[in-house]
């Protein structure tokens, strides 16, 4: 990547948009390019910070230790893109882990050589400090919306409902009030004994046939059809549960349709797993219902 690239993105990026270009120049020099194949490295959690990346392309996981659940994806970075930044206020480890997914270019930039920059210019200085606290604070707000929605559903979930496709149902009035803007959602019921996704409920536009639908063959759990419209295969370990599709009114950018795909991704397992508790309820009580007929009631 040469000079003029280098320029170029950190152009894109919020934190360095609205300085000159003489002043750019000098901080472009400092940075250093960074190849990544799918699942490599950027920095793990708890690991010292020495500086920031910016994302040329290809997209990065950030993530976070769980207790007894392994790590939960927090955001989705693309191009135009910085992570890292934390450890420019804080000597302290890392917070979160960072991860390619799929194969991603970075440029990398240590504290020293951008402190180095900041202390040539106190305004140059005040003026990054003031955007960086309005990056976290827009990260923050997404953050907490994310956690207001599992909120929401997990609230639901302590409901008694008559069956899968009632919990789909309330589920995406639940959802909905959550997204940025107008969305159409529809929910579907997987019929094991006809091998088809029955309807449950739709909100908005259609965006499946009226009718059961065949049942999807792809091992993908989400998949976006177009720049709208993202679908979402409800699992089990070893069985087809459910499908749940959202469409935007308006077409989404890779960082927009990054976001919705990481928050309902999350929606979706959690439906997920109350889904296979449903079944798992169900299969006891017909299971018992013919214990019952088989052998009487116990006295």
């Amino acid at each position: 990547m040469d000079t003029n690239e280098r320029l170029r993105l950190l152009r894109s990026l919020e934190l360095f948009d609205q300085y000159p270009e003489e002043r750019l120049k000098a901080l472009a020099s400092h940075l250093e390019p960074l190849t990544l194949e799918d699942g490599a490295q950027v920095f793990a959690e708890g690991s010292r910070g020495d500086g920031l990346y910016f994302v040329a392309s290809g997209r990065v996981r950030i993530t976070k230790r769980l207790s007894g659940e392994g790590e939960k994806d927090l955001a989705s970075v693309g191009p135009g893109d910085c992570l890292g930044e934390m450890a420019l206020l804080d000597d302290i480890p890392r917070s979160a882990g960072a991860y390619a997914k799929g194969r991603a270019e970075l440029l990398s930039l240590k504290r020293a050589d951008l402190k180095r920059w900041l202390q040539s210019d106190a305004q140059t200085a005040m003026e990054f400090f003031a955007e960086l606290v309005q990056v976290q604070s827009r990260r923050l707000r997404r953050t907490s919306a994310e956690v207001a929605l599992l909120y929401d559903l997990s609230q639901l979930l302590l409901t008694q409902v008559s069956g899968p496709k009632e919990l789909l149902t309330r589920a995406l009035d639940r959802v909905l009030p959550h997204l940025e803007g107008e969305w159409s959602a529809e929910a579907r019921v997987y019929n094991r004994f006809e091998d088809e996704m029955d309807p449950a409920a739709r909100r908005g536009e259609p965006l499946g046939p009226d009718g059961p639908e065949p049942a999807p063959k792809t091992a993908a759990d989400e998949s976006w059809s177009d720049e709208k419209t993202l679908a979402l295969v409800l699992r089990a370990p070893k069985r087809l549960l459910g499908l749940l599709r959202f469409r935007a009114q308006t077409p989404l950018d890779d960082a927009k349709r990054a976001e919705a795909a990481r928050t309902l991704g999350a929606a979706a397992r959690l439906l997920a797993s109350a889904l296979e508790n449903l079944d798992f309820r169900n299969d006891e009580a017909l299971r018992e219902r013919l214990r019952t007929r088989s052998h009487g009631p116990n006295l």
